[in-house]
Order: structure tokens, then C-alpha cells, then sequence
């Protein structure tokens, strides 16, 4: 729901709703969304493997939160791969802060981020202050006002964290003219209702927009939706938009995939929806577009570790590494088609490769055996000849005994 009076005439609407609509003309936009990925963003998280193998992003990470060594090493990070000026910022495509330590960046680096999204650069902030511990970090940074969570209304309130557990339900805007950009999920496979849950307050600034409503947490501040509180909103900044969770990206996002295997597919799509991309017309199909990538990668990985196994046992395998060059070349014209948006044509593609890679697999189990059955055939004979040697020997010496000699009895004789 947009945020207005009940009685919003429909021409008001009308206006809200176009301020959503990307300014940059970039519906058709083919090529890869550059994102500079800031916060718990290492390799320890699910969210790093995300977009590392998404043919759609080009990811730049620079790790800024629960990093080992500390603020020196989060500070060495941020000095080795955040962009060295503000054109390499400019060009990202999206910028997301999950939990960032705001402070590891200098006051410069801040402000080119906040300009970047004034210039079309989109965005998302998860936690609404990003952290019970380093949220005036955020508050104090010239970024934080491209966003529209509104810093200064929250900490004028004080307790922004619902530290307790309580049940939750999470209720999608609808009837409003906005773009299915969550509401393609109704109906599937994603945990609208959450037991126990914790997350953090969101007080939309003036102008922005409601996705989706939280019902449970913080209902004393229900002031828009009875017993509700917003969940994700958004707005427009300058040329950008940028979005603002209640809560990590944990939790209800990916923590338990299993229980929402759609929590990158909804990421994506607002991904998508701020850098100008089309939206996905059958979720289900970029899902399992998705899956297959996930799973080819996979087994790509699986397939080198027999073939260094085999390796080190003599086994040749240049017929294999040919075979996944040309699996890797099929690969990449299944990732061109996925850029173009083609998803059907996409997901065959994909479906192609990874049967290809279970050939390879094959061929590369076989040869691996085969180069382990001469070294058990080897193993087996020195085994079995050594058994019969020790035989042997022990016969002629136990039972044969021909390699004994008799001797005469000697006996003591006292003079």
C-alpha cells in the first residue's frame, strides 16, 4: 500500500504509482547488473553463493561485518576492493548493505555511494538501521538518506527491535496498480506465516512505498494497516530507487531455504524492478532456471574432484577436460540467452548442460576405475605372491624340514 489516506482519490493514485516507474528507460537492458555487495557478504554466507553463480550479476564484494580479525581486517577489505573512485562506483548497478559496519567507510566513500544512487544507481538496506549495534554508524552516514526507511522518526522512538519472539504474518500489498514484484509469489512455496520471529521496526518516509506488511510485531505502531507494520518498502531517489527490509537478509529470506526456496528469487526480482530489467512473466520457471544453475555448478564441482582423484592414480583424463570445454562454451551461450531474458529457452539450455556434464561424470568414473582396477591387480598379486612365498617357506621349513640337520645327542661327562 502507498502511503496516503484511505480516501486517496484514483487520480492521486494514479500519480504515486508512475513515480515507481524506472526513469532510466532501461526495460530492455540485456546486459550484466553490476552490484557492489557490502556487510555479511563472505563466503561463510548463502547470500555470497547467490550472486556469485547468477549469470545476471556481476557481484563486487567487499566483506564489512563479522569478519575474522576484526575491524583491522574488515578495514583491509575495504581498502582492496571497494572501487578507488567515484566512477567505479557510478557504474554499479546496485548497491546492497546487509548489516554493514557503516564506519569502515571513509566519509568520501559514503558519499559516493549516496550519489550514485542519485544518479540511477538502485539499492536495498536490510535490518532497517542494519544493526542493533552499529545503527548510528548508519544514522550518521550521508548513504542512509537515499534510503527510505526514516532514521530520524526511529531513533526518536528508542526501542526499534522486537527482541522478543512473537508470531508474525506477512500480508502482500495488493489492488494498488503496483508491479507483481511480490505478489508473483502468492501461492507458492514461501512461509507467509512466521513463529517466533524477531525483526526490526520500518517507518517509511514520506513518499515512499509499501510492498508488503508484517502483522504481529510492533502493532501499537499500526498506524497505516490494522495490527501492521510495513515489512519492505521502497522509494524513488533522484534517478535511483532503493528498498529497506525489516529484518537481515536471514530468517525469512534464506536462513532455512527449504522452508523459502523463493528468498532469491524475490531479491532478484527486486533487483530487476530497480535497475530498469523485466520481471519474470512464470516465476516458476526462472526458479528452476535458477536451481539448475545451482545445480550444474555442483556437479562441475564434483566432476574436478574425480578428476584430480583419478589423476593422482595415473588415470588420462585430457578426453574429460576437453569434453567440459565444450560443456563450459554450451554453458556460456545458456548463460547469453538467460541475460536476454529468454527463459525457456534458457532453462532447455541449461537442462542440456547439465546432461552433458552427467556424461562427463560418467566417462570420468569409468576411467577412474579403470586406472584403479591395475592398481588392485598390482596390489593383489604383490599381496598374493608374498602369501605364497611366506607359504612356501613356512612348509619347507615346518613340514618338509629338509633344511634341518640332525645332530647328534650330546650329554654331559664329568672327568
Amino acid at each position: 500500500m502507498i502511503i496516503k489516506p484511505r480516501c486517496l482519490s484514483a487520480i492521486m493514485l494514479v500519480m504515486i504509482v508512475s513515480l515507481l516507474v524506472p526513469c532510466r528507460g532501461l526495460h530492455d537492458r540485456t546486459d550484466k547488473i553490476g552490484a557492489l555487495l557490502t556487510g555479511r557478504v563472505d563466503d561463510r554466507r548463502l547470500i555470497s553463493s547467490w550472486f556469485m553463480y547468477e549469470p545476471m550479476i556481476s557481484p563486487l564484494f567487499v566483506p564489512s561485518r563479522s569478519v575474522p580479525g576484526g575491524d583491522a581486517q574488515i578495514r583491509k577489505f575495504v581498502r582492496i576492493y571497494f572501487p578507488r573512485n567515484y566512477e567505479a562506483v557510478q557504474i554499479q548497478d546496485f548497491i546492497l548493505f546487509e548489516g554493514t559496519q557503516m564506519a569502515m567507510f571513509s566519509p568520501l566513500q559514503q558519499r559516493w555511494m549516496h550519489d550514485a544512487v542519485l544518479e540511477g544507481t538502485g539499492g536495498m538496506n536490510s535490518r532497517s538501521l542494519l544493526s542493533t549495534q552499529y545503527f548510528q554508524d548508519w544514522a550518521d552516514s550521508a548513504t542512509q538518506r537515499a534510503f527510505p526507511n526514516d532514521v530520524e522518526a526511529l531513533l526518536s522512538l528508542g526501542a526499534i527491535w522486537s527482541r522478543y519472539p512473537r508470531d508474525a504474518r506477512i500480508i502482500l500489498e495488493e489492488g494498488t496498480g503496483l508491479p507483481p514484484v511480490l505478489t508473483m509469489f502468492k501461492g507458492k512455496g514461501v512461509p507467509w506465516y512466521l513463529p517466533g520471529y524477531r525483526c526490526a521496526l520500518v517507518i517509511p518516509r514520506q513518499g515512499a512505498v509499501v510492498w508488503s506488511w508484517i502483522e504481529g510485531p510492533f502493532a501499537d505502531r499500526a498506524n497505516e494497516k490494522p495490527g501492521c507494520t510495513p515489512q519492505i518498502i521502497s522509494w524513488q531517489y533522484g534517478e535511483g530507487i532503493t528498498w529497506t527490509t525489516h529484518d537481515s537478509l536471514t530468517e525469512w529470506w534464506w536462513q532455512d531455504p527449504m522452508a523459502n526456496p523463493y528468498g532469491f528469487d524475490i531479491i532478484m526480482n527486486m533487483i530487476l524492478y530497480c535497475t530498469g530489467r523485466q520481471l519474470p512473466a512464470d516465476v516458476e520457471i526462472i526458479h528452476d532456471i535458477r536451481s539448475k544453475i545451482i545445480g550444474f555448478n555442483t556437479r562441475t564441482v564434483l566432476l574436478l574432484g574425480t578428476i584430480e582423484f583419478a589423476e593422482g592414480f595415473g588415470a588420462n583424463m585430457a578426453p574429460i577436460f576437453e569434453g567440459m570445454d565444450d560443456v563450459m562454451n554450451s554453458k556460456g551461450e545458456a548463460d547469453e540467452i538467460y541475460l536476454a531474458q529468454e527463459y525457456e529457452q534458457a532453462r532447455l539450455a541449461y537442462s542440456q548442460c547439465i546432461e552433458d556434464l552427467e556424461g562427463l561424470n560418467a566417462l570420468a568414473i569409468e576411467r577412474k576405475d579403470r586406472a584403479l582396477i591395475w592398481i588392485y591387480l598390482a596390489q593383489w598379486l604383490i599381496v598374493s605372491a608374498t602369501l605364497i612365498l611366506a607359504g612356501f617357506t613356512l612348509w619347507l621349513l615346518m613340514i618338509r624340514r629338509r633344511l634341518y640337520r640332525e645332530v647328534a645327542s650330546t650329554s654331559f661327562r664329568g672327568r
